[in-house]
């Protein structure tokens, strides 16, 4: 747990790919049950199911492609903590803010 923020690794992702290792055919979701044959399993976050099209697939691993920027999830259900960090975060910007004004 990097910083005390834990990544739910809750959805399942089943895919296939061509002979490059690129994804072709993609089914995702919490709870699913494919009703075809897939070639890869994996158990994922919500930051990964979005970021798929950056990905691929070397020796059954599921890979970050290089030099890609993987897009931001925000959490739906943050923490107490996570909640106060970004007040803290927010309440900083609106004093820089105040304070470019009162200094024009």
């Amino acid at each position: 747990m990097a910083g005390g923020i834990k990544v739910e690794q809750n959805i399942q992702l089943y895919c296939n790919t061509d002979e490059t290792g690129k994804i072709t055919r993609i089914l995702t979701g919490e709870r699913i049950i494919p009703t075809t044959t897939f070639q890869y399993f994996f158990m994922i976050d919500k930051k990964t199911e979005i970021n798929l099209d950056k990905f691929y697939i070397e020796n059954s691993e599921l890979k970050q492609i290089e030099g890609t920027t993987l897009i931001e999830v925000e959490d739906l259900n943050p923490t107490t903590e996570q909640q106060l960090e970004e007040m803290k975060k927010r309440m900083e910007e609106m004093e820089k803010l105040i304070a470019n004004l009162s200094n024009s």
